[in-house]
């Protein structure tokens, strides 16, 4: 089951498909049979000013203002983990949200 960290090809009924980044535990994801995930986005971080947008440490973008759960069998492939630097940062900027 998908963890926290993990980055998915996801189907987000768009035009096409996009990466997302797990923000849920893997915990919640079982129980639930939902993960919650930001989508990938274009553009840079400085668009939007932290904590709506964070940046991984390959330059890829992840937008928390379009934070969704989504059912999990939307999850079509997993693509890598995202860095333990980049789980920090979305781990403060959701603690700053809420």
């Amino acid at each position: 089951m998908t963890d926290i960290g993990e980055v998915w090809l996801a189907d987000l009924n768009e035009e096409r498909r996009r990466r997302v980044l797990i923000v849920s535990v893997a915990r919640f994801n079982r129980a639930a049979a939902r993960v919650v995930v930001v989508p990938e986005i274009d553009g840079g971080p400085d668009e939007v000013p932290f904590p709506w947008r964070i940046e991984d440490d390959d330059g890829t973008v992840y937008a928390l203002d379009f934070v969704r759960a989504i059912p999990a069998e939307r999850l079509l492939e997993r693509v890598r983990q995202a860095s333990s630097t980049t789980s920090g940062r979305v781990r403060r900027a959701i603690r700053t949200i809420m």
